[in-house]
């Protein structure tokens, strides 16, 4: 699962920046969130292109796809490939660390961990996170169309619980200072665009699709269509958290 992620973001990364309208307002609303810490070290977690590590102070971008990192480096942001579950720093190196949009693809027990373990005692971590109700229209429609043309549902990426992430954040010693859930949206004028606006920021099903037929695609339309928004959502739930390492 790792290696496909990793692939698709890296598929993703020319046209990031570009197609990632969401994950920038969220990057924005983490500065605002952050701007009165004191901090010496920070650590962007799944930073991506960079967009959030860009615009703090002696920051360290960490991504596990290569051309994230690339992106990152041609920017003159100092960075490191590796795996948010298995990172390599020394115990409280940090008294930072941000996460913008990426700890949904991780196994947030272990990034968590990791993250407790490299932050200083009263370090302080930052994140943004898509859970579980996201894309719920266009999973919705998606699902009906399976079941109608296959007879069951597909095998679609599951959003974290906001019940889980939080579980995980009180089991390795922070304490909540800020938490909100916001609901972000885009609404597309087709289907497709819709679709193709997932596969470029990289965000596409990690468990893969066939090749969509014709008339899938058509009856995965007639459920999709919003009639309301007169066109195609794009709907994140967003759990916002400032947090602090007891």
């Amino acid at each position: 699962m790792k290696e496909i992620i990793a692939q698709n973001f890296s598929r993703g990364a020319r046209n990031y920046e570009r197609f990632a309208i969401i994950q920038k307002r969220t990057a924005q609303n983490l500065l605002n969130l952050i701007s009165k810490v004191k901090y010496q070290q920070a650590i962007d977690i799944g930073a991506g292109s960079g967009e959030l590590a860009s615009k703090l102070k002696n920051c360290i971008g960490v991504d596990i796809s290569p051309q994230m990192c690339k992106q990152m480096e041609a920017k003159g942001i100092k960075c490191v490939c590796a795996d948010a579950e298995n990172l390599p720093f020394s115990d409280e190196t940090f008294d930072l660390a941000v996460s913008n949009f990426a700890l949904q693809w991780m196994n947030i027990d272990k990034a968590v961990r990791e993250t407790s373990r490299i932050l200083k005692k009263n370090g302080v971590f930052a994140l943004s996170l898509p859970v579980e109700g996201s894309l719920s229209k266009l999973f919705s429609a998606w699902q009906k169309t399976s079941i109608l043309l296959n007879g069951k549902k597909d095998k679609l990426f599951k959003f974290p619980s906001v019940n889980a992430i939080i579980f995980f954040t009180k089991k390795y010693n922070f304490q909540i200072t800020h938490s909100t859930i916001k609901t972000e949206k885009l609404v597309l004028p087709t289907a497709s665009e819709a679709l193709d606006y997932i596969n470029k920021i990289g965000a596409r099903n990690p468990y893969g699709f066939k090749k969509i037929k014709k008339q899938f695609y058509k009856i995965f339309c007639q459920h999709y269509f919003d009639e309301k928004e007169q066109g195609y959502p794009i709907t994140y739930k967003i759990l916002t958290l400032l947090l602090r390492k007891a």
